[in-house]
C-alpha cells in the first residue's frame, strides 16, 4: 500500500511505500528523490524498520506564523501536513516515522517512546538515504574524518562523479536535471549525533553517516527518543533555498520567557587584524588604554559590542599559564588573569553605552559549565565566542547544548566556532547568535583559500543552514595577483564593496568588524558599514547563480538594504526594483569604481531617486560588487 503525502500549495509531493518502508518524492510533477530508504539500528535488535508492521496511519495539517526574534525574517510561515507511521517492529518494539511536507521541504525523523522495559536505548547506526532523481550537479565538502572544524573548501561534479566511502558535510546542494534546486542537512539536532553523507560505490545513493562515540556506538538516549530532522530543501531557483525558513520553524520553540537583553549587533575583533589599533603595533592589546581607545571607537561608530580576547601570543583573558589557546590542567575561566585590568574596562565600556564580548575554549568549560557562566555574568561579559569544538558526536552536541542553555541563564549571548553546521536551534535558543562551520575570511591570514568564488559557493551550501561567521570587514582589499598572507595587517581578496555586500547577503546577526579602528575611519564605505543592520524583517534573493553572483534584498522597517557579491568576471548589471513598495524611494549606492580593478578598494557613491519602476544599474568590477540603502520617502512614513 502507497501513503501519499502533498505539500499545501501541492508542488512537492511523497510516496512511502507501506510494504517496503521506503519513499519517493516529486517537485512540480518531476522527480526529486527515488526509493529514499528509512533504516535505524538499535544495538541488539538490528534495523528497527526490517520486517516492521504498520499499525496506524494518521495525517495533519498546521498553518501558523512563527514569531523570529533575530534572523533573515521578523516570522516565519510554520505551515506543513505531517504523516505519522505507527509501526512494530519484529521485535515488538513500537516506534513512528514521521513525515512533514512544507512547500519548500521535506522532513523525516523517527520517534521511539517510553516504555516499561528500559529507561536508555542505544543506536548503533543510522542507515537513512537519499537517492535524488537523475546525475545531478553537486556543491558539496569533503570531510577528512569525524574529528573536524567544519571548515572546507567546496568542490563541484555530477553525482555519479562525488568521491565514495568519503564523508561529505552538510548542507550539500544540487542542482537537477529537472531545473529544481535540493539541499540536504537535518534540523534539530539534540542529545544526537551529528549527521555526514557517504555516496556509496555501487550508485548515487547518499547514505547518513553518524559521528560515533569513543565505543563505536552512535547514540545512548533515555526515552523517549526523538532523532533529528532529516531535511531536504528545495526550489525551483537557488535562492529559494537561502529564502526558507523551514529549519528554523522544526525546532522547539523558546522556554526564555524575557528576551529583552538579547541584541544582536556588530562586534570588534582585534585577533583577526593582528591585535593592532592602528598599522603598526602601539600598546598591548589587553592594556586598559588600548580597550579605552576601541570602546571609544566603538562609541563613535555605532559598534555595540567590543572584543577582548586574548594578548599577542593568543593566551586568554582568563588564568592560565599555558601559552596559546589550548587549555591546561591550571586553565580556571572563573578568574581573570592578573595583568588584565577587566574591571576597569568594564567601567569604562559602560560608561560610553559599549557592551564587552569575548573568547573561551569550550575544553576549559568542561565539567564546569554552570560555574564558568555564572562567574561570566559577574565579570560583566554580554557576549562569548566558544571555540574548538573540532567534533560532532553525541557528547559534544549535549556540551554545545549545555553552554546555550547556561549562558541564557546568565544572559549571554553566544558564537560558535569549531563546530558543526546550524540546525535551527536559534528558534529554541535565540540567544545563539552564530556558527562559524565555514572556511572563512580568518584565512587571509595565512593563505589564499577563500577567494570570491568559494564565498559564493559557501552561500549557496553551508549558509542554506543558517546564520554563517565570516570574519567580515577587511578593508585593505588585494587584486589576486598581489596576494600575499599576512597574520598582522592581512589583506582581502574581493573589492570594498564585495566586502560591505557580505554584511547583506550573510545572515549574521552579530558580525565582526574585524579590521583595526584606523582601518576604517575616513575611509570610503565605512559609513555604510555604520548603518547597515545585523537582522532583519523580510530577505528576498534577487540574483543566485552557485559559485557566480548573489544578490539580496532585505527589508528592516520600511527601509531596504541590497547586497550584490560577484566572482570570477566583471559584470554589468541592470536590477529591476520592483520589490519596492508604492512611491518615491532615495537609494544611496555604493558602487565599484572605475579605478576598481587596479585598486579594488576604490568605490563610488551617489544617491538617486527611485520607484518600483526603476532600474538599479551598476558595473560590476571581477570579484565586485555593490551595496544600496533605499530609503521611502516622506509620504511612505
Amino acid at each position: 500500500m502507497i501513503h501519499s503525502l502533498h505539500s499545501p500549495n501541492g508542488r512537492l509531493r511523497v510516496q512511502v511505500s507501506a510494504a517496503t518502508l521506503r519513499w519517493s518524492a516529486t517537485f512540480r510533477g518531476k522527480p526529486l528523490l527515488t526509493d529514499a530508504r528509512l533504516s535505524l539500528e538499535i544495538a541488539g535488535e538490528g534495523d528497527l524498520l526490517a520486517g516492521a508492521r504498520l499499525q496506524a496511519v494518521r495525517q495533519r495539517t498546521l498553518n501558523e506564523r512563527v514569531k523570529v526574534l533575530f534572523g533573515k525574517c521578523d516570522s516565519a510561515r510554520n505551515r506543513y501536513r505531517e504523516l505519522r507511521l505507527s509501526l512494530e517492529s519484529s521485535r515488538q518494539r513500537r516506534f513512528d516515522v514521521v513525515f512533514r511536507c512544507y512547500d519548500d521541504a521535506v522532513a523525516v525523523r523517527y520517534e521511539i517512546p517510553k516504555n516499561t522495559r528500559e529507561e536508555t536505548l542505544t543506536v548503533a547506526d543510522e542507515g537513512t538515504s537519499f537517492t535524488l532523481a537523475g546525475n545531478p550537479l553537486a556543491y558539496v565538502q569533503y570531510l577528512e574524518n569525524y574529528t573536524t572544524s567544519h571548515e572546507h573548501n567546496v568542490s563541484t561534479a555530477r553525482l555519479k562523479d562525488v568521491k565514495p566511502d568519503t564523508l561529505l558535510d552538510l548542507p550539500a546542494t544540487f542542482a537537477l536535471e529537472s531545473g529544481a534546486f535540493a539541499s540536504l542537512t537535518e534540523a534539530a539536532l539534540r542529545r544526537y549525533a551529528g549527521m555526514a553523507l557517504m555516496r556509496s560505490k555501487e550508485s548515487t545513493e547518499l547514505v547518513c553517516r553518524l559521528t560515533p562515540r569513543p565505543d563505536g556506538t552512535r547514540v545512548v538516549r533515555t526515552l523517549p527518543l526523538e532523532t533529528p530532522w532529516r531535511v531536504v530543501l528545495f526550489g525551483d531557483r537557488p535562492g529559494a533555498l537561502l529564502e526558507s525558513s523551514a529549519l528554523y520553524c522544526l525546532n522547539e520553540p523558546s522556554v526564555i520567557k524575557d528576551t529583552s537583553w538579547i541584541q544582536p549587533g556588530k562586534i570588534t575583533w582585534s585577533w583577526w587584524n593582528g591585535n593592532l589599533y592602528e598599522s603598526k603595533p602601539t600598546e598591548p592589546i589587553l592594556s586598559l588604554s588600548m580597550n579605552k581607545k576601541y570602546i571609544d571607537f566603538c562609541a563613535r561608530s555605532g559598534i555595540l559590542y567590543h572584543s577582548v580576547i586574548a594578548d599577542e601570543d593568543t593566551t586568554p583573558w582568563y588564568r592560565q599559564t599555558k601559552k596559546g589557546v589550548v587549555p591546561g590542567p591550571e586553565t580556571d575561566v572563573t578568574q581573570v588573569r592578573a595583568d588584565l585590568d577587566l574591571d576597569g574596562i568594564r567601567r569604562y565600556a559602560r560608561s560610553k553605552g559599549v557592551k564587552l564580548w569575548t573568547w573561551v575554549h569550550q575544553a576549559a568549560l568542561r565539567g564546569r559549565v554552570e560555574e564558568a557562566f555564572a562567574a561570566f555574568e559577574r565579570l560583566g561579559w554580554s557576549g562569548m565566542m566558544v571555540d574548538f569544538f573540532d567534533h560532532d558526536d553525541q557528547d559534544s552536541v549535549e556540551h554545545a547544548e549545555a553552554i546555550l542553555q547556561a549562558a541564557a541563564r546568565h544572559k549571554i549571548l553566544i558564537h560558535f566556532h569549531g563546530i558543526w553546521k546550524p540546525t535551527g536551534w536559534q528558534r529554541t535558543y535565540p540567544n545563539l547568535m552564530n556558527h562559524e562551520a565555514s572556511l572563512n575570511e580568518e584565512v587571509f591570514k595565512w593563505d589564499n583559500r577563500v577567494p570570491p568564488e568559494h564565498t559564493l559557493l559557501l552561500a549557496f551550501t553551508r549558509q542554506v543552514a543558517g546564520p554563517t561567521d565570516y570574519h567580515l570587514g577587511g578593508f585593505r582589499a588585494v587584486n589576486r595577483a598581489e596576494f600575499k598572507p599576512r597574520f598582522v595587517g592581512p589583506s582581502v581578496l574581493g573589492t570594498r564593496c564585495h566586502q560591505l555586500a557580505l554584511y547583506v547577503c550573510f545572515d549574521n546577526p552579530a558580525p565582526m568588524v574585524a579590521d583595526y579602528p584606523a582601518a576604517y575611519e575616513n575611509q570610503p564605505g565605512f559609513d555604510f558599514l555604520q548603518i547597515v543592520p545585523t537582522y532583519w524583517d523580510e530577505t528576498r534573493v534577487l540574483i543566485g547563480e552557485i559559485g557566480e553572483v548573489l544578490v539580496t534584498a532585505r527589508r528592516r522597517g520600511n527601509t531596504w538594504y541590497l547586497g550584490c557579491i560577484s566572482a570570477l568576471r566583471p559584470r554589468d548589471l541592470s536590477l529591476p526594483l520592483s520589490f519596492l513598495g508604492r512611491g518615491e524611494f532615495e537609494m544611496t549606492l555604493w558602487k565599484d569604481a572605475p579605478a576598481a580593478p587596479t585598486d579594488p578598494n576604490r568605490l563610488v557613491r551617489e544617491t538617486l531617486r527611485v520607484t518600483a519602476r526603476s532600474f538599479l544599474r551598476a558595473p560590476i568590477a571581477l570579484d565586485g560588487g555593490f551595496v544600496a540603502q533605499l530609503v521611502p520617502g516622506p509620504e511612505q512614513t
